[in-house]
């Protein structure tokens, strides 16, 4: 499982997807020239051409008229779904529904909106529009037996990457019992009926890659998990409201307005105050933003930077906000590496009046409910950065606490927000800072790696502690098994794992 973490850690998630539906819709192709779809391999390939350019020409094009950086990857991944979920065209007709599906998808980004929030996820808008109309049957042929395996190999490296297990498996699990439920009432053949509804419907791919589209589902677990629960349900049953029917993309539709409803609405325009450099590697970036928000400390966004030239990473990230909801501005720092990515070279070259935009506020790596208990908070690196939100908030608000904070880096000239941990003493915030590499000989830094014995002998009281641990993955996982060595259970464990940047 490292090695794939460590390989999925090298891909955005956006990236990821669009790789993914890029082989599906390769193999399409081939089981096309086999005879194992009712489609001929060259409708197949209009079919993808037609939606790709209308999806990506409509994007663009309201990308200038709302003067919003656009992200070509957006469109690609509607269009593949698209692909993988109507009907190909096997007309001068139905193409044109094609084209018209690729522009609602895009469009709708736009225009069925709330202060920039989308609404619905785009294809199963477009999707369910042409079903209504007629214009285009939804077949969702993706769900064919011959991809099942595929499907599934390949939607769990998605769900792992976005670490969403818990919603797929909450959503597995409903499906199958209500698929089990209305078979025995229906007095249906128990096991064709099961096997049918696992590998040849479009329930895997549903609930590995349109599910878990990060714009439309609901920022927090416990909302996540209902929001899986109530689109299992109505996928299953498939009732029907008036003229329509709850077909799939309908189930998430409707998901969608529950996701909505509980979600922020809002993405946010960011005019960069000030750059602070803390060492040759770590920045941290001051914004300022166009408006008021409120968040929980901990949380993260989706960051857009304009302007980054084509790679494989795209233009999108999710980072920390490093601020606490008691600023002004917003914080957020960076780390970079060799070679930088497009995005992190681009990043490099703003300057004080440039602007990024952010969206998609999400997390539960909080404090909330835990403000009172006895913590550790163990950071590696630009880990920090949830950590500094933390702790300039509870000593923005005096709150009284008892936090022991080991701060790791690999040279003492990268510890971040010194100020900020400093000023925390004074509300029971103890920060030990520990430098991995060897012979580093600082007044009040522990030079050592990180190991149970480090933890046992800095933490005296380590069993009557909850742990927030947030850095790279490896970090993450490493010190995730140092604690079970000690003993500490896994609900007084809570990891923020960087899902690759």
């Amino acid at each position: 499982m490292n090695s794939i973490d460590r390989f999925l850690n090298n891909i955005t998630m956006y990236r990821l997807v669009l790789y993914v539906l890029g082989i599906l819709s390769g193999l399409s192709i081939v089981f096309a020239f086999a005879g194992r779809l009712s489609s001929t391999p060259t409708e197949l390939v209009v079919s993808g051409g037609l939606l790709i350019v209308s999806a990506y020409v409509v994007d663009r094009v309201f990308g200038r008229l709302f003067n919003v950086p656009t992200n070509m990857e957006s469109s690609l991944i509607t269009a593949l779904i698209l692909f993988l979920i109507v009907q190909p065209a096997d007309s001068l007709v139905t193409g044109i529904a094609l084209v018209a599906a690729g522009a609602i998808s895009s469009a709708s980004k736009f225009l069925l909106s709330y202060n920039n929030k989308h609404i619905f996820n785009p294809a199963a808008f477009a999707a369910a529009l042409l079903s209504l109309t007629g214009l285009q049957a939804t077949t969702w042929w993706i769900g064919n037996s011959a991809f099942w395996p595929f499907t599934l190999l390949l939607g769990l490296a998605v769900v792992r990457k976005i670490r969403r297990i818990p919603l797929f498996v909450v959503f597995i699990i409903v499906s199958t019992a209500v698929q089990a439920f209305v078979t025995v009432q229906g007095h249906h053949a128990f096991v064709t009926a099961m096997k049918q509804s696992l590998i040849a419907s479009p329930l895997l791919f549903l609930s590995t890659i349109m599910l878990t589209e990060p714009a439309t589902m609901p920022p927090r677990r416990n909302q996540q998990l209902l929001f899986a629960t109530i689109i299992a349900v109505l996928y299953v049953t498939g009732w029907k409201l008036g003229p329509l029917v709850i077909y799939p993309e309908v189930a998430l539709l409707l998901g969608n307005i529950y996701a909505f409803a509980v979600s922020p609405k809002f993405k946010v325009r960011l005019q960069l105050k000030e750059i602070q450099k803390v060492s040759d590697r770590v920045y941290n970036y001051v914004f300022q933003p166009d408006r008021r928000f409120n968040f929980l400390p901990g949380q993260y966004m989706e960051w857009t930077l304009a302007g980054v030239p084509y790679d494989t990473r795209g233009n999108r990230r999710t980072f920390t906000i490093a601020s606490s909801p008691t600023e002004q501005e917003v914080h957020v720092g960076l780390k970079y590496y060799e070679p930088a990515s497009m995005y992190k070279a681009t990043f490099a070259q703003l300057e004080p009046g440039d602007v990024v935009y952010a969206s998609q506020l999400a997390g539960n790596f909080t404090l909330k409910g835990n403000e009172r208990n006895k913590l550790v908070f163990i950071a590696g690196g630009i880990g920090i950065t949830p950590f500094r939100s933390m702790i300039k908030y509870v000593t923005d608000q005096n709150l009284s606490v008892d936090i022991v904070l080991l701060y790791v880096a690999g040279d003492p000239e990268e510890f971040a927000y010194v100020e900020q941990l400093n000023a925390a003493r004074s509300v029971g915030v103890r920060t030990i800072p520990i430098v991995t590499a060897g012979g580093v000989s600082s007044p009040g830094v522990v030079s050592a790696k990180l190991s149970p014995e480090l933890i046992r002998q800095l933490v005296p009281d380590y069993h009557e502690r909850m742990f927030y641990i947030s850095g790279p993955n490896v970090m993450v996982d490493a010190s995730k098994s140092f604690l079970h060595d000690l003993g500490v259970g896994r609900s007084n464990i809570k990891t923020d794992h960087f899902s690759g940047y």
